[in-house]
């Protein structure tokens, strides 16, 4: 999704998501679509600015179901105008993260649920774009209690089939939080999320809706990134072609066994004229 200079999708597996029924308010300020989930499946949040040329920074907050995932400083590309950023996991302590991830709402038939509030911002992802002024002061992370995910009563109307959930700690030593002053809201990008059957049965998706197969080549690839990808690749296409080299080799003993056992068949037959062979 595209709001003038800034876009932003969300990926699974290196994919982004297809979008659908992509609307602007008429400020020009917000951009909201749907987008399809899948139970279990971790997903990025990947943006961009396309005109960083500018004397002031911008940084990126993400948000899901109403939970900060934090702020990020959008970083300029080597040699290009272009400034990148993701988010595919939140700080949970000074050392450790935890993995975003789409899972199955959680349901109980605890009555006390009933008079809880249901978060206003419950499936959706938001990308706000920011003009800030960075402050001095430096604080480290601290420990969160707040990534877990939104329980419903049962009898809950509100369908949601989806949350956005937090995979197990793991290791990592977060960098000090800088902390800044938001100056203005530049843009705002909400992705809201269903299981594919609830968008196609509101006409939101077509039927034959899927993931998208083409990323945009200008989006989000660091030069880190790029040389641990080509790393990857190589390794899968030296991979496949070992295969494909042993499966033709396999091939070609099994022909020559073939042509060995018809040069014996045909030896053995005496064919008469006329006669009907079975050679089942």
């Amino acid at each position: 999704m595209q709001l003038g200079q800034f876009s932003a999708f969300i990926s699974v597996d290196g994919v982004p998501l297809p979008e659908f029924s992509i609307e602007y308010s008429p400020d020009g300020l917000e951009g909201t679509c749907w987008i399809a989930s899948e139970d279990d499946k971790e997903f990025r949040v990947e943006f961009k600015d396309k005109n960083s040329l500018v004397s002031y920074p911008i940084s990126v907050k993400t948000r899901v179901d109403g939970t900060s995932c934090g702020s990020k400083l959008l970083k300029t590309r080597r040699g290009t105008n272009i400034s990148t950023g993701k988010r595919d996991s939140v700080a949970s302590s000074a050392t450790t993260r935890r993995q975003l991830k789409f899972g199955r709402q959680l349901l109980t038939d605890d009555d006390s649920y009933l008079q809880t509030a249901i978060p206003a911002e419950l499936g959706s992802i938001s990308v706000i774009f920011r003009h800030v002024k960075s402050c001095d002061r430096l604080t480290q992370v601290g420990t969160r209690g707040d990534l877990e995910p939104t329980v419903l009563h049962e009898r809950s109307k509100k369908g949601m089939g989806h949350s956005v959930q937090f995979g197990p700690e793991f290791h990592r030593v977060n960098k000090a939080q800088s902390h800044s002053k938001t100056i203005k809201t530049l843009a705002t990008l909400i992705f809201r999320y269903r299981p594919i059957d609830l968008l196609r049965a509101r006409g939101i998706a077509p039927s034959n809706a899927g993931r998208s197969n083409v990323a945009d080549d200008d989006f989000l690839k660091s030069d880190d990134d790029v040389d641990e990808d080509e790393d990857i690749e190589i390794k899968r296409l030296e991979a496949r072609l070992a295969s494909l080299k042993n499966k033709k080799q396999t091939k070609h003993v099994k022909q020559e066994r073939s042509t060995v056992k018809k040069e014996i068949k045909s030896e053995k037959i005496d064919f008469i004229p006329g006669e009907v062979i079975d050679l089942t």
